[in-house]
């Protein structure tokens, strides 16, 4: 009887690229798919996706990829991936299917989505998988029992004991209890929130709060929260027309996603409470409850360009914005700068920074982790969905139960686990893990969208600009500086880094007096000169500005 290998192909330690592998000697079952979110660091770089090199040779044992639920950081990389795997077949619910089909569309990848329910199961290869439903804060999160030749595996992906959920049903405790009694050999557990005492609060308490926060409002009401949080969308709304508010949604992920959930029934409203964005001028501010995209200060998400001046809505003094939502790692010195802006603006703010409970999560917190160990009673326990430190929260939590120290295994980046037919635990072998940068030509140009790898800066080089900012003015002080390698030899193309000096100035005097971050002033120039160098010459260099303030 061979072994079961469990590696994580966006790195153990993550929160998001969430990407499971299991391996039998003759097949490998995938869990999730989704994309991760760069850092300030990462210039150009729109989002992170699984380093899949370990499983290019071995493409002929791959069974099929299950994705637990609908959030980006676990099926967003579907469009990025699956052309490397061809003719894998994806099981998801109606919910997490229908925006994976979506998100394919948009790419042009064909793929075989199948619909799975909780309850039921499916056969891949040498692996059984059982679906239970649990609560999280979108519909339709899957718990996965999976049969190994070795033994049952629970692989337990972002959920909360949400007994009062806005959509669907509690967590089905007593199934999951039934599970535990078959003798589970390891649970990979979400242990995100293994640091905070308690349970996680209800998704329910959150339209005390929107009764709260609207109440107080006279001007326009923002929410922004993640596009696909449905059940947070919905009481929004049912809280904006109970105080007889029209409903206008920005920004294209919103827009698409409550178009699917009316679609499918997730959402049961008339479709004329949505109007569009063009008929606010005709109405009373103290009217009207916006749903806006952007809530991690994505660059050019709806939010960031209404603070930059750049949608038909205007922030005013009387309106409120409400931060629905918790900052994904990475994402905290740009949310907070969005922020700033747009008090610059006189608006009011509610954020978690502030207001605790305009947020909850749907991540369990420590006493849902310590019920779900009780319930499931494994023989090994693997913390996943957190970075390093929670995972030795968790193990802190598993102590408390009465665990050893060697039954709970803290695996680090490239680590493979490696249970034996035995029930002994190897951590002996490595492999390459890590994600893979991507990066749009354009903002929010989903169409054209290319890895810049070695390959590409091999082939299309590379071009630098400098440029030095007044602080307070942000006007340029001098010329900009542009460096080129492996583009064009910059003696013999004067005429044409001129050109690129000149674009750089337009672009940056049209900018500079808007209400704008130099993070999305950066994007917006940058976007630009990759614009300008491909007309030009018909390459697309990777180009990268560096703006020094002074």
């Amino acid at each position: 009887m061979n072994s079961l290998k469990i590696l994580s192909l966006g790195g153990f330690g993550q929160v998001t690229s969430n990407m499971f592998v299991y391996e039998t000697e003759r097949d490998i079952l995938i869990v999730d798919c989704g994309i991760g979110f760069p850092t300030e660091e990462m210039y150009g770089v729109d989002l992170l996706i699984p380093d899949i090199s370990y499983l290019l040779p071995k493409k002929k044992k791959i069974r099929g990829i299950i994705i637990s639920h609908a959030h980006d950081d676990h099926i967003g990389a579907l469009p990025y991936i699956l052309p490397n795997l061809p003719e894998t077949p994806v099981f998801a619910s109606r919910w997490a299917k229908a925006l994976a089909e979506e998100k394919l569309k948009e790419f042009g990848v064909p793929a075989s989505l199948v619909e799975i329910h909780e309850n039921e199961a499916v056969r891949l290869g040498n692996f059984k998988v059982e679906f239970i439903g649990v609560t999280h804060s979108i519909p339709e999160t899957m718990h996965l029992v999976i049969e190994t030749p070795i033994g049952y595996i629970y692989h337990a992906a972002d959920f909360k004991l949400d007994l009062t959920p806005v959509m669907g049903k509690p967590t089905d405790q007593k199934r999951i209890s039934e599970v535990g009694r078959r003798g589970i050999l390891c649970l990979l557990s979400d242990s995100l929130r293994a640091e905070r005492p308690g349970f996680t609060p209800s998704e329910k308490t959150l339209e005390e709060v929107f009764e709260r926060e609207m109440g107080s409002c006279r001007g326009k009401f923002f929410v922004t929260t993640m596009s696909s949080n449905i059940s947070r969308l919905k009481q929004a709304i049912d809280v904006s027309l109970k105080h007889g508010r029209k409903i206008i949604l920005v920004g294209r992920s919103i827009e698409k996603n409550v178009e699917i959930a009316l679609r499918l029934g997730y959402l049961k409203y008339p479709r004329n409470i949505f109007l569009p964005l063009k008929s606010m001028k005709n109405l009373l501010p103290s009217s009207l409850s916006l749903l806006v995209a952007g809530s991690q200060a994505q660059a050019g998400s709806a939010l960031e360009r209404i603070v930059a001046g750049e949608r038909e809505v205007k922030i005013e003094p009387l309106d409120k914005i409400v931060f629905s939502t918790d900052y994904i790692p990475g994402n905290e010195v740009a949310i907070n700068e969005l922020i700033d802006n747009i008090l610059r603006l006189g608006a009011e703010v509610s954020y978690v920074g502030i207001n605790s409970d305009v947020h909850v999560s749907g991540h369990g917190s420590a006493s849902d982790l310590k019920k779900l160990i009780e319930l499931v009673r494994p023989k090994y326990l693997l913390p996943i969905g957190g970075n390093f430190r929670h995972a030795v929260a968790y193990q802190k939590l598993a102590l408390q139960l009465g665990y050893k120290k060697e039954d709970i295994i803290l695996a680090d980046d490239g680590q493979v686990v490696e249970l034996s037919p035995f029930g002994q635990v190897d951590l002996n072998k490595k492999f390459a893990a890590g994600t893979v940068m991507v990066d749009a030509l354009g903002i929010g140009d989903v169409g054209n969208v290319v890895l810049r790898d070695r390959k590409v800066l091999s082939e299309e080089g590379i071009v630098v600009a400098i440029v030095i900012l007044n602080k307070s003015t942000l006007k340029i002080i001098g010329e900009p500086e542009i460096v080129s390698r492996g583009f064009v030899y910059v003696r013999s193309s004067e005429e044409l880094i001129h050109q690129a000096q000149r674009e750089i100035k337009i672009a940056l005097n049209e900018l500079r007096n808007r209400r704008i971050s130099t993070r999305f002033l950066r994007i917006e120039v940058q976007g630009n000169l990759e614009k300008f160098f491909f007309k030009k010459t018909g390459r697309r260099p990777m180009v990268l500005l560096q703006l020094i303030e002074v």
